[in-house]
């Protein structure tokens, strides 16, 4: 796994450490509050939106003042404004600030005239903004009568709060040093906060040899000023502050270079020039738009540091971090394609209409506001081929299956569960099972195990782990193709299992021609005829019996089709043409093996194995009448053959008016047709209709027979349809 690698957010301190071209705006910036003449409460500010790096600024531009501050020329006061809530602890605070840093400056009878004028003014209690007003009047009034009786009232002994500032402005003029009150992060406070803060600026901290620099969003302050003092507006904060400065945001190609060597850190980087080529055409067109800031490279590389470890590997890294993207940007449209799988996974052929395609993509657009629309589409046709107006075929989807994109269906839901998805293996599965190809008992165990593990829809693993292992066959080294097949074919009847059967007029079958997939994907493009005759031949020696059956079918059509269809090519064939009578030898002796030994009659696959027998026995059936004469003798195994003939079926009506049934009818059928050829009929139906009411049989065994008799009568009577 991983290891998680959090993107420092707190601010640099150093230039070394600058990676967004900050320094160079911040020793500028230095460079004027050095030469400020003759400062009396001179204030900047320093504007930039949330995450921009305005703490980092003002950290390099206490950097470049350092020299000034050893020499004793400067002394930096930090006012930490976020820590404190409510005017009083803000007016206090500010206040401690100012008396902590000047007093060590001021002569003996100045020391007390900061405290002094806290007291005086902290007596106000919840009035101290009106009592900050009286100090110098300001753009807040002139003082006025009504004002000077609030100020007796307020401060009945002692100088009035006027008298002690000019005294400190005086005992301020006559130092050499001077002072810079730094204050960041103002947009932290609320509103009436922010606004207090201005205000002790521009009264009470409006001294000489005193500087501040004020850090903000200038947006959220305007706004702010705009709720409080509506007739003011901008020329509210015009008249606080002398110089203003907006931080240059990073330039894109620095934002861009730091964003991929995060990525590589966390997730690694591409492993081929075309997988490279993908992700930086989704890097520009998907991600980097939405890193505007330092803080947005820090969120993207935080969220990613948490979730990456969880699905590391299982992902195309190009689709996981737009998704992370657009989960932290862009979240509607992220909810959007997380709800909506079965519309945007896969492909449409080249002859789908363009225009529906069109209507597709701006279901999902109509959502955004329009300033995101352009952009939100672009990442959408890079991420999902099925919305672009060129049509994909059906033969991308391998490759698309093997790259683990979000585009398909068995590996979406990966994508938003931070887990693998119930439709796909692990990729860390699958490259240890490749790895272990050539270990038989490896092998069969991944099987077992996989057989054991039944998903949501009621099928096993063994589905995927075949799908899987078509996408990826080319990595399987060619010296292990023997153990691999030789392994599969010892154990296909035991990781055969009704329940992964495709169903359906879209069946593509069960594990058998899984199995039959996989060994041609596996050796028809890497192994000649000979190669693969030898393979299979050395395989089926070992092979369960209703396996190697179907591989014995499998194998004859090639060369011996039904009528009207032509063999197969050479390079199309399981088998060499003159091992076929061999083969069908074997298989013989392999199904009258089982039939000896009680294994055929409770096989998954007794009719089709019975069937198979009459034409690899090539007798006529004699053997097949025989063995099943003798499974007639024993009540058991009679119904065992009920049960093997019984089939069933699932169907949906129409309903009334068209209204297609909610619930699908289970349709029981007796597979009598051609049963003469494997038995004998008239004494089949005779003694199931004797032990029809055998109590000696267990109620498992009852129903195998009561079922299929009932099935029988309603196909004789036309009730089966």
């Amino acid at each position: 796994m991983t290891k998680a690698n959090y993107f420092n957010d707190a601010p640099i301190l150093i230039p070394e450490d600058d990676k967004f071209g900050i320094d160079r705006f911040a020793q500028a910036l230095s460079r004027s509050i050095k030469n400020i003449e003759s400062p009396v409460g001179a204030t900047i500010a320093l504007h930039g939106p949330w995450g921009s790096g305005k703490s980092s600024a003002v950290n390099l531009i206490r950097h470049h003042l350092v020299s000034d501050v050893e020499k004793g020329k400067l002394q930096l006061i930090d006012f930490k404004c976020w820590w404190f809530r409510g005017e009083e602890a803000l007016t206090l605070a500010f206040l401690q600030e100012l008396n902590s840093a000047l007093g060590k400056t001021l002569g003996d009878k100045a020391k007390e005239l900061i405290p002094k004028l806290s007291k005086t003014l902290l007596q106000a209690g919840p009035v101290v903004g009106p009592a900050i007003n009286l100090a110098t009047g300001g753009i807040w009034g002139a003082i006025t009568s009504s004002s000077m009786d609030f100020a007796k009232r307020f401060f009945p002994e002692g100088d009035s709060i006027e008298k002690i500032f000019q005294q400190l402005s005086k005992a301020l003029d006559q130092q050499e040093k001077r002072f810079l009150v730094l204050i960041d992060d103002i947009d932290r406070l609320s509103p009436n906060e922010a606004l207090l803060v201005f205000r002790l600026v521009k009264s009470v901290g409006r001294l000489p040899n005193v500087m501040y620099l004020l850090v903000f969003d200038r947006e959220l302050a305007e706004k702010a000023v705009a709720e409080m003092y509506p007739s003011e507006g901008p020329h509210f904060l015009e008249k606080i502050i002398q110089a203003s400065f907006e931080l240059p945001l990073p330039a894109r190609d620095d934002l861009n270079f730091a964003a991929l060597s995060q990525v590589e850190s966390l997730c690694g980087a591409p492993k081929d020039k075309d997988q490279l080529r993908r992700f930086m055409n989704i890097f520009y067109d998907t991600i980097s738009p939405f890193l505007n800031t330092p803080r947005d490279l820090t969120r993207l590389s935080n969220s990613m540091a948490v979730s990456w470890p969880a699905v590391a590997g299982e992902v195309d890294i190009a689709d996981y971090v737009a998704l992370e993207v657009m989960r932290l940007f862009e979240p509607q449209l992220y909810n959007a394609i997380r709800t909506n799988k079965n519309r945007i996974c896969g492909v449409k052929s080249n002859y789908g209409n363009n225009e529906d395609r069109g209507k597709e993509i701006q279901s999902f657009l109509g959502i955004l506001p329009e300033k995101n629309r352009e952009q939100a589409k672009l990442s959408l046709m890079r991420l999902f081929p099925r919305l672009e107006k060129v049509g994909y075929s059906s033969d991308f989807m391998g490759e698309w299956e093997a790259q683990r994109r979000v585009c398909t269906s068995k590996h979406f839901d990966t994508y938003f569960r931070m887990t693998i998805g119930d439709e796909t293996l692990s990729i860390n599965k699958i490259e240890e099972f490749i790895a272990n190809a050539d270990d038989k008992e490896y092998v069969k165990n991944a099987f077992k195990k996989a057989l054991q593990i039944i998903r949501k829809n009621g099928k096993s693993k063994i589905p995927l782990l075949f799908d899987e292992l078509n996408v990826h066959a080319q990595k399987i080294e060619k010296d292990k193709f023997q153990p691999l097949i030789s392994a599969m074919f010892e154990i296909a009847d035991d990781i055969y299992r009704e329940e992964d059967c495709e169903r359906g007029g879209f069946s593509i079958g069960d594990n058998y021609l899984r199995i039959h997939w996989f060994i041609r994907r596996l050796t028809f493009d890497r192994c000649d005829l000979d190669e693969r005759n030898e393979l299979f031949k050395n395989a089926c020696k070992n092979a369960q019996v209703g396996w190697l059956t179907d591989f014995t079918r499998s194998a004859i059509s090639d060369h011996f089709p039904r009528e009207g269809k032509d063999p197969s090519l050479p390079e199309k064939c399981l088998v060499l043409k003159d091992y076929i009578s061999e083969l069908k030898a074997h298989a013989a002796k392999g199904i009258e093996y089982a039939a000896a030994n009680g294994i055929l009659i409770t096989h998954p696959q007794l009719p089709f194995i019975l069937f198979r027998w009459i034409d690899f026995a090539e007798d006529d059936g004699r053997t097949v009448k025989s063995w099943t004469n003798e499974q007639m003798k024993d009540d058991e195994k009679l119904s065992k053959l009920a049960h093997a003939f019984t089939s069933e079926s699932w169907s949906q009506g129409l309903g009334m008016f068209g209204l297609g049934d909610r619930v699908a009818i289970r349709n029981v059928r007796a597979s009598v047709d051609s049963l003469d050829a494997i038995i004998n009929v008239e004494k089949f139906r005779q003694r199931l209709e004797e032990i029809e009411f055998n109590n000696d049989l267990d109620e498992a065994h009852k129903e195998f027979v009561r079922v299929f008799l009932e099935a029988w009568r309603r196909k004789e009577t036309g009730e089966d349809w």
